[in-house]
């Protein structure tokens, strides 16, 4: 059965910290606080009656979107919808007059009219004037790390392993029975399952921390300065917050974990293997973590 739109989608996004809106193209369906936080707005009802349409909150910078790219009877939110993901970025002003800089994410409601866009502020990227590096390292959906990134910092880590003698630890995450989420409650749905355990994951996080989406529902943790016995708390960690969690607008998920301790003679090839090994163990059980 699929969860309906007023009861599921437009409450769970208040449990996002970026800004998140539900719109026709028009008019604001819906936001969460993130939102009208950043545009000054009591609510949703405010923010119809002094905008004549949603797309005025776009300021023209660069070469990133504006209402102006289009024309005045085009929606704008089909315009980005169907635009690669290089041209889905929009400058907005937030309540204190600063201008700052959004990739956005856009899903459509199925058999509906209205998007869902999830907002993740990349000025620092734009003001470095890396955006182009921003969208090759990052994952569109969840905006953490890719699997190009990871390699990258998996071999910078290596080499402070060697050259410091440091322990190194490295985690595989998989949701357990996603295909079940996606088939009964759509890939919207699981969509936001995707990008609410990102969220869950970064509370446990270091800064030092490396998190990456290596594909799908898994991803990949890399733990600087951490050995087995500590690696292996820190996994049960994250493994008994994801079951404990409990939204009423999203269906509860269970993770199955595998992590490994690195060794100087491995290399990435053999310490994912490795942790590949004992995350399929931990499948088998569902609900686990297992270290090799």
């Amino acid at each position: 059965m699929k969860l309906s739109i007023d009861n599921n989608i437009i409450s769970t996004i208040n449990a996002i910290p970026n800004p998140v809106i539900l719109t026709d193209g028009k008019y604001l369906q819906s936001a969460n606080t993130a939102f009208l936080e950043f545009i000054n707005s009591d609510s949703i009802e405010e923010f119809n009656l002094c905008k004549g349409n949603l797309s005025e909150i776009f300021v023209k910078h660069g070469n990133f979107f504006a209402p102006s790219d289009i024309e005045p009877d085009q929606n704008w939110a089909d315009f980005l919808f169907h635009s690669e993901d290089l041209k889905r970025i929009v400058s907005i002003y937030n309540k204190n007059g600063e201008l700052r800089d959004f990739d956005i994410t856009i899903k459509k409601i199925e058999n509906q009219k209205e998007y869902l866009i999830v907002f993740n502020d990349i000025t620092s990227y734009i003001l470095e004037k890396n955006e182009y590096k921003y969208f090759a390292y990052h994952d569109h959906l969840t905006k953490i790390y890719n699997r190009q990134k990871f390699d990258e910092e998996f071999l910078k880590a290596m080499e402070n392993k060697k050259r410091y003698k440091d322990e190194l630890g490295i985690m595989l995450i998989d949701i357990d029975y996603f295909k079940k989420v996606n088939d009964t409650y759509g890939h919207l749905i699981g969509d936001l399952v995707l990008v609410l355990l990102v969220n869950l994951i970064k509370t446990k996080l270091r800064i030092n921390d490396i998190l990456a989406r290596w594909g799908g529902e898994e991803f990949i943790i890399l733990l600087p300065r951490t050995n087995a016995k500590s690696s292996y708390k820190k996994a049960e960690e994250l493994r008994d917050l994801v079951e404990s969690h409990l939204d009423k607008n999203l269906p509860q998920i269970t993770i199955s974990i595998g992590l490994t301790e690195i060794n100087d003679s491995d290399n990435i090839n053999s310490s994912i293997q490795r942790a590949d090994e004992a995350l399929f163990l931990a499948k088998e059980k569902r609900n686990n973590v297992i270290i090799l």
